[in-house]
């Protein structure tokens, strides 16, 4: 079912730029594994870090649902 995949984006361990991102079924995502991938930007090859697509524009949104205080 297509919408039990989640997209998986990989990031650089070092500069935190994306470096490739892939689909997965939810129940065999894996976001601790360590990949090893080409950086461009840091021209080497370094260990990958794994986020979920959407997550930040997520948290963001529920950010600026909560009710704003007012000042005292």
């Amino acid at each position: 079912m297509a919408g039990d995949m989640i997209e998986v984006i990989q990031l650089c361990g070092v500069c935190n730029s994306e470096v490739g991102t892939f689909s997965e079924k939810k129940e065999n995502l894996m976001l601790s594994a360590v990949d090893q991938l080409w950086c461009a930007k840091c021209q080497a090859t370094i260990p990958a870090v794994r986020d979920i697509g959407g997550r930040e524009a997520s948290v963001e949104k529920e950010v600026n649902s909560y009710p704003r205080s007012l000042p005292s």
